[in-house]
């Protein structure tokens, strides 16, 4: 995971100068965001930042990462993952503000176990995220941000017997579509 945490760092640090740098600063622009509902799921630190291109569209850019492992031996639990994503969101009012829709290319590597069931899977997924919420502003700055979607794409990954012992049952790749997260989040705007 350190190789990867690197260029994690990469990618997020290019985005950052890419949404800082790509247009002057005004008013009501720019937004830095959080989503608590992935902090639930055994910690999984994001971020993401936006940026508006016209009245209706934003580019959003963001980053995600879990390294922790939760008890010990049978009893272990994880969802380890990087990933991160890049898109945009159309706005029907206009930018941070009601409703929208959203589209975003996610990369993650992965590598869950002993959550649902007693098998562990560590792999790769890449794909198509989409899905629509809603941006309640509670002030001036802060909005609170209200979503789901789903995520249609590739994932390669093996898969084991159980989260310690490592025995591996086989390789696979395949298409999946399935629910990509409930966004309940705080953003900053500024």
């Amino acid at each position: 995971m350190k190789r990867i945490s690197k260029k994690v760092r990469i990618w997020v640090g290019l985005a950052a100068v890419i949404l800082a740098g790509s247009t002057r600063l005004s008013g009501q622009n720019y937004s830095i965001s959080t989503n608590a509902a992935d902090w639930l799921a055994l910690g999984t630190i994001n971020v993401q930042g936006s940026m508006p291109v016209s009245r209706h569209t934003s580019l959003r850019a963001g980053a995600a990462y879990n390294p922790f492992t939760f008890g010990s031996g049978e009893k272990q639990k994880y969802f380890r993952r990087v990933e991160l994503s890049f898109g945009a969101r159309y706005w029907p009012w206009f930018v941070n503000s009601g409703w929208y829709l959203y589209s975003y290319a996610a990369w993650a590597k992965y590598a869950c176990g002993g959550i649902f069931t007693h098998k562990a899977y560590e792999g790769y997924a890449y794909g198509l995220k989409m899905g629509g919420g809603y941006a309640l502003m509670l002030d001036k700055g802060i909005n609170l941000e209200m979503g789901m979607g789903g995520f249609a794409g590739m994932t390669n990954y093996t898969r084991y017997s159980c989260p310690k012992c490592g025995h591996n049952e086989g390789k696979k790749e395949k298409f999946v579509v399935a629910p990509a997260g409930l966004l309940l989040g705080i953003s900053f705007v500024f």
